[in-house]
Order: C-alpha cells, then structure tokens, then sequence
C-alpha cells in the first residue's frame, strides 16, 4: 500500500465490566477482525486504523469521550457504544457534529425516535424483541401468570415494560415484578418474593452474573417453572436450564453466526483466534465494514459525505445478513431468533428452535 495516503480512524465505543476486560468482549473482537481485515485493504482512500474508548458503563464518561471524538478530526465515524444508557449520552452529541454511529446492539426505542441524524443500529429494537417474548411466553410456553425480574437500567426496565404492557394486551396476568441494583450481591428478598407469587414463567431482563445468581437461587428455593430470558448467544447461560423442571428459553435480536450462510467466512476467522461467541461480534463487524463501505463511496474522508453514503446505502450483504436502514436509523426487517437451552455431554448449548414469527404466527399468539 502507499505511504502517502493519509491516516483515518473509526472510533470504537464499548462499554466493560471488571470481570472482563475489553479484548474478551465479543463486539470487540468482531470488530478487531474486521480493523485487521481493512488494514490491509489498499481500495480505501486511506490508511483506516481504530481508536477504542472504554467508558466502563460510566455516561458520564460516554459523554466526555464523545466530545473528544467529536474534536478529534482524523475520527470519521463512531461504531458503538454496546448500551442504550450510553447511546442516550452520546447520540445528541455525534448528531450536532454530523458525525456517523452505528450500534451494534443499542437497542431502546426511543433512540431512532429523537430526530438523531446521525445514529444507526443492526439489531431489532425493544419494542420488537419485548413484544415478541410476551408472545412466547403466552402463546408458545402457554404461561398465563408471569413474574418480571430485571436489572434496573435503561435496557432492562424498557423490556420488561414492553413485556408486561404486552403480555397483559395477550391475557397474560403479572404476578409480581423485581428489580435490582446493577452492583447487587443479596437477591434473597427478591427470589423470595417471586416464588412466594408463584407464577407459570419467570421473565429475566438480566445481566450474566446477577442472573446466575438469580436463577440459580430461585432453583434452590424450588421454583420449577421455565425461565424466559434474552441474549441467547451469551455463553455464560445466566438462566441455567436443560433440566425437567429447570427450562430456560431465550430470544436473540442479533445474528447467530454458526447458522448464517452470509457469517461462515467470518466465523472462520473468528473461531481461528477466539473461542466461539456469536454474541453481537458479528453485528460489530458489520457495523466497522458499514462505515468504511461508506468512505470508499465517499472517496475521502469527509465526515458529511460519510453520514451521507451511510444513509443512502441499500442491500449492503453484511455477514449479519442483508442490511437496510429506515430513515430513523433501524435496521429493517431484523429477526428475532428462539431458543432453548439443552444440556449434552459437553455441557450445556442453545438450541435453536426457529425465528420467533415461524414458531408462533402472530395471529395465533392470542389464540
């Protein structure tokens, strides 16, 4: 490649928590390939390099990062952050600066709903996967009466808001929902209250190391009902399950990678330098591969030129799948996938049973 090209960069926003640092995530390994894959890639009309900000779920930080990137001029484009909380402090800002971001996985409603120009996503947001695990739970599972357990952050209490708005729409009766603290420890009050309901599904909005905690303390107290959970392709399995009386089932608005004919090449190189973890690294990928698409279409590495090749890019194959964005920034037209958690030999694995519309046809969701 030549030299006299100029140097460009793609902010990448992440937010971690203390047990497990940055180069463990998933979204940022899939976006680490795909910065090692365009390193080398000479049709881009410059040296294209990445710049990683770590605000550790801080907003106050997301904010102060986002101003930096904002003044920073060799940054053409931010892909992040992970979290709808740090998407709500950012967006305003990369907006009045007519800067590009694209989500991997920020998934609140209300983020395509504010007049931001300049925000994307690629996975369906919670008033589609909310909407969609009530109908499960009540046409699917057959559960008429549901506890709602979840963290109390932006993510957590908007789907489980959604749930419980349409699971009740459905017929289905709430008996009784928790919430608690993202740095809590003593969930003893909290599973006590939720079997003393006695409900016919736990629905989780839950973190991985609370839900371990959670659900393997409702186990113990002998609740036996099935569990209902989201981000099926985290490998922690924060519901348990695989057992009679210990189901757990999942959905998953991101792309799972060990099924997609369009992710096969990717997860090749993924799985040849990591272990295997489908969760949101290939929407990270995609999200990088998005923005640097567009600064070739662009021809140089204008930031309004950028925002406009990103807005006017159609049927863009991403290892995702295909990808189209509304004029608010959704991805049109994402799945929303179902699992259920068996246990093997090896432990336990997700079972993937089918998109949630093939499973449960909308009309019969009611039914």
């Amino acid at each position: 490649m030549s030299n006299k090209k100029p140097t460009a960069a793609i902010a990448f926003a992440i937010s971690t928590r203390p047990q497990r640092p940055a180069e463990e995530n998933p979204i940022y390994r899939g976006a680490q390939i795909a910065i090692d894959e365009l390193k080398q890639d000479d049709s881009l009309p410059v040296h294209l390099d990445w710049k990683v900000y770590d605000d550790f779920g801080d907003t106050a930080t997301t904010e102060k990062f986002a101003r930096e990137i904002v003044a920073d001029p060799s940054i053409i484009g931010v892909v992040g952050p992970m979290g709808s909380s740090e998407a709500f402090a950012c967006a305003p800002i990369y907006h009045e600066a007519g800067l590009v971001q694209v989500s991997p996985c920020a998934s609140h409603p209300d983020l395509c709903q504010r007049g931001y120009q300049t925000f994307f996503r690629l996975v369906a947001n919670e008033n589609g996967q909310g909407g969609e695990l009530a109908r499960m739970a009540y046409g699917y599972l057959k559960a008429g009466r549901a506890a709602i357990i979840h963290a109390d952050d932006a993510w957590a209490t908007t789907t489980s808001d959604i749930f419980e708005r349409e699971y009740k729409k459905l017929g289905g009766q709430i008996a009784g929902r928790q919430k608690y603290p993202n740095d809590g420890d003593d969930f003893s009050d909290l599973i006590q209250a939720t079997v003393a309901a006695q409900p016919e599904l736990v629905f989780c909005a839950v973190h991985p190391r609370e839900g371990l905690l959670i659900s393997g303390g409702l186990r113990q107290a002998g609740l036996k009902v099935p569990f209902l959970g989201t981000d099926a392709m985290k490998t922690a399995f924060p519901l348990g399950g695989g057992e009679p009386d210990a189901e757990a089932y999942h959905t998953y608005s991101g792309a799972d990678f060990r099924r997609l004919p369009s992710a096969a090449a990717f997860r090749q190189a993924y799985i040849a330098r990591y272990p295997e973890d489908s969760t949101y690294s290939p929407e990270a990928y995609d999200a990088i591969m998005i923005v640097a698409e567009a600064l070739r279409r662009a021809g140089e590495p204008d930031r309004r030129r950028i925002l406009a090749e990103v807005r006017s890019l159609r049927d863009y194959q991403g290892v995702s799948g295909l990808i189209n964005f509304s004029p608010t920034g959704e991805r049109v037209g994402a799945p929303i996938s179902f699992y259920h958690v068996v246990k093997t030999e090896q432990g336990r694995v997700m079972e993937y049973l089918g998109t949630t519309l093939e499973l449960l046809p909308i009309a019969e969701a009611a039914a």
